[in-house]
């Protein structure tokens, strides 16, 4: 692997998931974590920083690579 490719997974990991269909992901950044909220075709994403990425919910489960 090069130097330069990113050192981030590329992980989604699912951390919510309500019985109305809200579904709430999150992938290890460089410095954080993306979180990815998604609810009837529609999504929102923003960035929490947390450079030691010590952010630890209950994982329900992980995918490499794409999306649900």
């Amino acid at each position: 692997m090069s130097e330069d490719a990113p050192k981030h997974r590329g992980e989604w990991e699912l951390v919510d998931e309500t019985g109305s269909g809200i579904r709430q992901f999150r992938q290890e950044v460089p410095g954080g974590w993306l979180i990815l909220v998604s609810l009837e075709g529609s999504a929102s994403t923003t960035f929490l920083p947390d450079p030691d990425h010590e952010w630890d919910p209950p994982i329900k489960r992980s995918r490499k690579r794409g999306f649900y």
